[in-house]
This record gives structure tokens, sequence and C-alpha cells, in this order.
């Protein structure tokens, strides 16, 4: 049986996990980050990998395990880390979300390489967050790519791709990705990451894949995001705003502050700014709240005011009368 190794943290790993168990490719051991403490009561919180491998594993030490299927989360990926993975004599790695670049000392130690899902078209969206920015950046098509992991990120030759189509997510009839969120995209393309692995990975042990050197010269990055960055700036397009509502639900979201509190714009429509009002004036649309930009209108359909409930827009204007014609 191949010895497969996994490493992943986040939900979007998840999946590729479950379709490689479900499949017949089982890894001897997931690696997954360290609990932390996270969170205004500083609770413990756990990895959606490590979760999901709970049910039916072990949990190891990262300094002494033993081969089998267990969960194993180093502080660092060091030598003392790399000397007791060898032990194993893992065949192929997968990477999926791990969080961590992989040292060439590791990716050395598997003769069929490590094989790394990520959500975009590479060479475009290297980088922690491209599903963000493909939604941020008004792209009208994404997918995702197979590639052979080296020591830089993102980087290596392509092995497989494939495009994402909006008829994979239930419920959705837009024909682009001009109305998708963030959520509906990731849980979308952790699936076709998952789909692909299953198929790629088999043809590629067979030696039926040739690895294709990505054009880095065509490569686009994006950045780790920050709470901070959800903060809106009325100056800008209706569009890019409300692309922004899009991309940052649910973390970090997109708010702007009314009388000194926090308001989330949970769900919002660009209109036309008829009213001709400066950028960041709140106005009445349709009984609902609207708020002028740089460029047209943003209807809030949806809001979440601080200490309170999300509530739709039209029962937030009611209890908030004394907004209209207001600044932020």
């Amino acid at each position: 049986m191949l010895k497969i190794v996994f490493f992943g943290t986040s939900a979007f790993a998840v999946s590729s996990l479950s379709g490689l168990i479900e499949n017949g490719m089982s890894p001897v051991a997931v690696i997954t980050s360290p609990d932390r403490l996270a969170g205004r009561g500083k609770k413990m919180k756990t990895s959606p990998v490590k979760k999901f491998c709970l049910s039916g594993s072990q949990v190891a030490n990262a300094a002494a395990w033993k081969p089998g299927f267990q969960v194993v989360q180093p502080e660092k990926i060091d030598q003392e880390f790399i000397e007791e993975l060898k032990k194993i004599h893992p065949e192929i790695g997968v990477v999926a979300s791990y969080g961590k670049i992989l040292p060439k000392a590791l990716i050395e130690i598997f003769p069929k390489g490590i094989l790394n899902i990520h959500p975009s078209l590479l060479p475009k969206y290297r980088g922690a967050s491209p599903i963000q920015e493909i939604i941020l950046n008004g792209e009208i098509e994404t997918g995702v790519s197979i590639i052979l992991l080296d020591e830089k990120m993102d980087h290596g030759p392509i092995l497989s791709q494939t495009k994402f189509g909006t008829s994979d997510v239930p419920n959705f009839v837009s024909r682009d990705l001009s109305e998708i969120d963030y959520t509906k995209l990731h849980d979308a393309l952790a699936k076709l990451g998952a789909e692909l692995l299953v198929e790629t990975m088999p043809k590629w042990i067979a030696g039926e894949i040739t690895a294709h050197p990505q054009d880095h010269s065509k490569a686009t990055f994006t950045k780790l995001i920050k709470k901070e960055d959800g903060k809106i700036d009325w100056s800008k397009k209706a569009e890019e705003i409300e692309r922004m509502v899009r991309a940052y639900n649910p973390w970090p979201g997109t708010w702007t502050e009314t009388k000194n509190k926090k308001l989330k714009i949970i769900k919002a429509s660009v209109i036309e700014n008829t009213k001709n009002l400066s950028p960041g004036t709140f106005f009445e649309h349709e009984k609902f709240p609207a708020a002028s930009c740089g460029k047209g209108a943003l209807k809030l359909l949806v809001v979440h005011p601080e200490g309170k409930k999300e509530m739709p827009g039209n029962a937030y204007l009611l209890g908030h009368p004394n907004l209209r014609g207001s600044p932020p």
C-alpha cells in the first residue's frame, strides 16, 4: 500500500483528505497545525483537519509517533521532525492549505514528491488568500491547480488543472462569479480540488502525467488578510465595495462605523447614486438603507450591528430613522 503523508489545516483541506480516504488512499499520517488559544475567552482551538480525524484516529506527539493513521502537530518543521518522518518511509505527500512553507529537506524525503492543491489557476493568485482576491478583482473564471511542490510558494510545475463552473454550486444560477461569495466559492473549489486530487495522484504515480513548469512571468501574488482590511473606504466605487462584502464574509467582515459602533455589511447590491451625495452619506432607497460611494451607491440588504443579531437592512433602518442623510 502506498505510504501517503497529508499536510493540511483548514476546512479547505478536509475535502481532499476525505476524498483520499473514501477512495482507498488513506494516509499513514496527517500533519496539521498545533492547537491554539483563540477568541475572547482564550479557548483552545483545534484545526478542522484534526477535528475530522479525531473520530477515527490516534493523536500523537510530534516528537515520538508510530506508523498508522495518526494526527501529528509539530510546532516546527525542523530536522528532528524530518528524521521522525523518515522512519515511516513515506512515498508521496499531499499539501492542502497547511499554512507553512515546507523546506527542501522535507520535500526530498518523498520519492514521488509532494502534491499541492491550490484554489486558483496558477500562476495567477499564488499565496494565502486566492479565493478572496479572485472575488475582489472581479474575475470571471477561476479553478484549481495541482502542482509538484518545491521550496518556493506555489511555484512548482503543474500536474493538472480544472476550471470551476458555477453549475458546481447547488442552487446557484449566475453564469459567472459576479454574485458568488467567499463561502460558496471556497466550498466549491475544495470539492473540485478533492476530485482532481483523486484523479491526478494515481496517474502521477503511474507515470502517465508530465509536470509542466509554470510561466513565472505571469505570476500574481495575494496578501495575508488582516482584520483592518474589512474597513470600508466609501470613496471607492460601489462595485468594489460590493465585491469586498462577498470576499470578506465571514472574516474579517466588511464594516463601517455609525455613531462609534461597528456596522457589518453582510449583503449588498450596487445602485445608482441619483442623489449625488458625497461618499459615505446614508440615504433611504426602497425602504432600505443605502450609502453613497465614490461612484454609484450601495444598497444594504443585510447588516449586522455591533452587539446585535444579523438583520435585514429595512429592519435596521426602522430602528435607526436618524440614519438617513447622515455620514457614517
